[in-house]
C-alpha cells in the first residue's frame, strides 16, 4: 500500500480516495477538509452520526462525525465555486481515533490530495457538462418539506424567474452550457438544431431570441392527455368515469413561438415506434463555416435539466461540426422527401448515408462519429440472428477491448445492449472493474442473466416475479418506502419516465487508450434500427474519461447506498463505534485493501492523471 490521497473532478462533483502505507488500526474514521486557493480549510459534513447523538446537533462536520470510508464525494464544491469564483480545491484527510465523545488525530499524520478544478474543461477543444439531476436526495426532500408531490416538484423546476433555487441546484451548469452555446450566434452566424423534446421556458426564450438566426428540426414529442371533446366512460372493472385519452405533440407550442420569431422550423413527425431522438446544436459562423457542436443526452425540458441525470459535450472543431451539419441537411432532405406521409421517413437513402462513420483527430483524441438509423430497414423480427448495427459493432469492439474497467449509465437501452455486451466481456476477463446503473431494470436483469446463464423470466400481469441483479449493474432506487434511515425523510425516485437518462460508457479511464462513448443513442439495437440518433466514440482523452468516470461512480454510489440499505439496513444510519467493523469493509485479514472501488481509484491513479 501507498500513502496517498487523490482527487478527481468534473464540473459537478469531486471524488477523493486515499490510503496509508498500512491498515490504520484503531481508526474511527476521517475528518476531510476542503482546501481553497487561499489555503483556507473547511471540514466536509457527514449526515451519519454516532448512536445516542442529539437529533438537533448543529455541528455535523466530519471532524466530529468522521467519514467511515476510504473514498468520498464533495457534492458541495460546485456551489462553493459558484459563490466564490474559486474553482480550485485540494483535500486534507485526517485519521481520527478514540471514542465518539473524544476523537483525536492519529499519529499517522494527514494526507493532502492533488489540486483539482470544478470545471467542464476537458481539453483545448472539448467541454463536458453534467447536471446534478438527482431528486432522490434528502436535500430535495427537505426543500419540499416532506411534501413529495411530483406535480409540485415539476412546477418548481419549471420556474426560472421566481424561486429558482431548486432548479438551479438540480440543473447545475446545464442551463449555462446550452444557453452559452446559443450565444455564440449573438453577433454573427447562426445555430442549426436537431431536438427531440423542447418544453423548457427559459431555453425556448433563448431560442426565440435567435430569431432568423435559428434553423431547427424539431421532432414530435407525443404525450397523452384527457380528450375533453369526448364523453367520459367507466373502464371495465371500475366504478368511476374517466376521460378518453388523446395523443398530442408536446412541442407544438414551442414550434409556433419559434416560427413567429422568424426561425426556420421543420417538424419531423415520426411514425409510431420511431423517435427523432437527437439533442444537438451546431454553430456556424458569419463566414458560413461550421465551428462547434453541442450534443449529449439532455432533453430541453425542465425534467431533462433537473429531475434526471444527463450529460452534454461541446466540441469545437470545424470538420466535426461540418459532419453534424451534413447530417442535419440529410434529415431535412429526408423530411422533405416524405412530405406528409410520415411512414416514408427514414428512407433508404437516409439510412445508407448514416451507415458510414466519420473519423477525426481533435485535441489529441481520436473521435469516431455515428448517426442513426443506419440499418437497411427498420427493426423487424428480433432474435439471436438479428444483424448487429454498424455503430453498435464499434461499441462492442471497445467493450471487448477493455483491460481494466467498464463503467456505464443507461436509461432504457432494450436488448441486446451495452448491458449484455458488458456481461460477456466480464465473463472473459473477471479482473475487469465493472459498474453500471440504469433506470429500467430490464437492462440490469439482462446483465445478470448473461453473466450467470439462463434467460429472462416471462412476466404476466398479476404475477410477481422478482428482479434479479448483480451488484455490479443495478437499477436505480430511492428511500420511497418504509425502510429508511432513522431521522431521514422519504424521497421521490422519479418525476417521469427517466431517473438516469445518461447514455454513456467509459472504458479504462486511466489508460492512454481510454474510451468515452456518449450521445443521444441509448446504446442498444433499437436506437440504431429505428431512431434519429447521434453517437461519438472518443479515444485517448484522459481528462474527459476521468470526468465521465467521476460522474458514473457518483451516480452508482448514490443509488447503491439506497439499494443496499433497503436490502440490509436495520433502520439506523449510525457510525460504527468499533473500528474493526468499519475497517472490515475495506481490508482483508492480512491488512490488504479488498474494496474493489477503492482499488480502482488508487491503482488507476498510479497510472497517472494526465
Amino acid at each position: 500500500m501507498e500513502r496517498k490521497a487523490v482527487a478527481f473532478s468534473n464540473n459537478d462533483v469531486i471524488t477523493i480516495a486515499w490510503s496509508f502505507d498500512k491498515k490504520p488500526t484503531g481508526c474511527l474514521g476521517f475528518a476531510i477538509y476542503r482546501i481553497d486557493h487561499q489555503g483556507t480549510e473547511t471540514p466536509l459534513p457527514n449526515k451519519a452520526t454516532f448512536p445516542d447523538t442529539e437529533k438537533d446537533v448543529k455541528d455535523k462536520s466530519s471532524r466530529k462525525f468522521p467519514i467511515q470510508k476510504f473514498y468520498w464525494k464533495d457534492v458541495y464544491a460546485r456551489m462553493v465555486a459558484d459563490s466564490t469564483q474559486n474553482r480550485l480545491f485540494s483535500y486534507r484527510i485526517v485519521p481520527l481515533q478514540g471514542t465518539p465523545d473524544n476523537l483525536v488525530e492519529m499519529d499517522l499524520g494527514s494526507l493532502v490530495s492533488n489540486v483539482v478544478e470544478i470545471s467542464p474543461e476537458v481539453g483545448s477543444n472539448m467541454k463536458a457538462y453534467f447536471n446534478r439531476g438527482l431528486i432522490s436526495t434528502q436535500k430535495v426532500a427537505n426543500f419540499l418539506d416532506g411534501n413529495l408531490d411530483v406535480d409540485g416538484l415539476r412546477a418548481r423546476v419549471e420556474d426560472f424567474e421566481g424561486d429558482a433555487r431548486l432548479r438551479n441546484d438540480l440543473s447545475g451548469d446545464m442551463v449555462e452550457a446550452l444557453t452559452g452555446f446559443m450565444k455564440k450566434a449573438e453577433n454573427s452566424g447562426r445555430i442549426y438544431a436537431g431536438l427531440y423534446e423542447l418544453g423548457d421556458k427559459e431555453l425556448i426564450m433563448n431560442l426565440v431570441n435567435l430569431g432568423s438566426k435559428l434553423s431547427i428540426i424539431l421532432s414530435n414529442s407525443v404525450k397523452k392527455e384527457d380528450d375533453l371533446d369526448r364523453e367520459m366512460y367507466i373502464p371495465k372493472g371500475k366504478t368511476k368515469p374517466v376521460y378518453h385519452k388523446k395523443s398530442t405533440d408536446a412541442n407544438d407550442s414551442a414550434r409556433e413561438k419559434l416560427r413567429a420569431a422568424g426561425a426556420e422550423v421543420y417538424k419531423r413527425n415520426m411514425p409510431d415506434g420511431h423517435i427523432g431522438h437527437n439533442k444537438f446544436l451546431i454553430y456556424v459562423d458569419g463566414a458560413d463555416v461550421p465551428k462547434a457542436v453541442l450534443f449529449g443526452s439532455t432533453n430541453w425540458t425542465p425534467t431533462g435539466l433537473c429531475t434526471q441525470t444527463n450529460n452534454t459535450v461541446v466540441i469545437e472543431d470545424e470538420a466535426f461540426a461540418q459532419r453534424y451539419l451534413d447530417y442535419w441537411v440529410q434529415i431535412k432532405a429526408d423530411n422533405n422527401a416524405a412530405g406528409e406521409d410520415r411512414k416514408k421517413l427514414q428512407a433508404a437513402d437516409f439510412r445508407k448515408w448514416n451507415s458510414s462513420s466519420g473519423s477525426f483527430d481533435i485535441g489529441g483524441a481520436k473521435v469516431q462519429s455515428w448517426f442513426s438509423p443506419n440499418t437497411p430497414k427498420a427493426r423487424g423480427t428480433r432474435g439471436p440472428n438479428e444483424a448487429v448495427p454498424v455503430d453498435m459493432t464499434e461499441v462492442i469492439k471497445v467493450i471487448d477491448g477493455a483491460k481494466h474497467a467498464i463503467l456505464f449509465l443507461a436509461f432504457y437501452p432494450g436488448a441486446p445492449s451495452l448491458a449484455n455486451w458488458t456481461a460477456k466481456a466480464f465473463k472473459k476477463n473477471k479482473n475487469l472493474f465493472v459498474r453500471g446503473m440504469v433506470t429500467n431494470d430490464s437492462a440490469s436483469e439482462n446483465f445478470y442473466y448473461d453473466l450467470v446463464g439462463g434467460t429472462l423470466p416471462k412476466r404476466e400481469k398479476g404475477k410477481y416475479v422478482p428482479v434479479k441483479e448483480d451488484y455490479r449493474v443495478r437499477s436505480a432506487d430511492a428511500f420511497n418506502g418504509t425502510k429508511i434511515p432513522e431521522g431521514w425523510r422519504k424521497e421521490i425516485l422519479s418525476a417521469g419516465f427517466a431517473i438516469i437518462h445518461d447514455k454513456v460508457m467509459v472504458i479504462d479511464p486511466f489508460s492512454k487508450d481510454c474510451v468515452v462513448v456518449t450521445g443521444s443513442h441509448n446504446l442498444g439495437h433499437k436506437a440504431s434500427y429505428d431512431n434519429d440518433e447521434n453517437l461519438a466514440i472518443i479515444k485517448g482523452n484522459k481528462r474527459l474519461a476521468l470526468a465521465y468516470a467521476t460522474h458514473v461512480l457518483d451516480i452508482y454510489d448514490h443509488f447503491s447506498f439506497r439499494i443496499n440499505y433497503k436490502k440490509y439496513g436495520n433502520g439506523k444510519n449510525f457510525l460504527e463505534t468499533d473500528s474493526e467493523k468499519f475497517m472490515g469493509k475495506y481490508f482483508d485479514s492480512n491488512g490488504a485493501i479488498k474494496n474493489e472501488q477503492l482499488n480502482f481509484w488508487l491503482d488507476g491513479a498510479k497510472k497517472g492523471l494526465s
